[in-house]
């Protein structure tokens, strides 16, 4: 039987597998935000010139959901 950290564990696998599409222009070719200071290691790197992920910077606004996603095609975030 499984417990409930094993279901987490599924959720968390079937996030990352599922294909995002650009709401605006129902591109595949989307980048996920990264908020803040990250440490800039070669995956990091790699990731960026692959355009998997882009930096928004440290700048956050409380009344404003930030975005997570960047489309690669139309540059909508979403």
């Amino acid at each position: 039987m499984a417990n409930m950290g094993d279901y987490a564990d599924m959720d968390a696998e079937n996030k990352e597998s599922a294909e995002v599409v650009c709401p605006r222009c129902g591109s595949r070719h989307v980048a996920q935000i990264l908020h803040g200071m990250p440490a800039f290691t070669e995956e990091l790197q790699r990731e960026l010139a692959e355009g998997k992920v882009v930096l928004s910077g440290c700048d956050t606004d409380i009344a404003h959901p930030m975005p997570s996603y960047h489309c690669n095609d139309c540059e909508e975030e979403f």
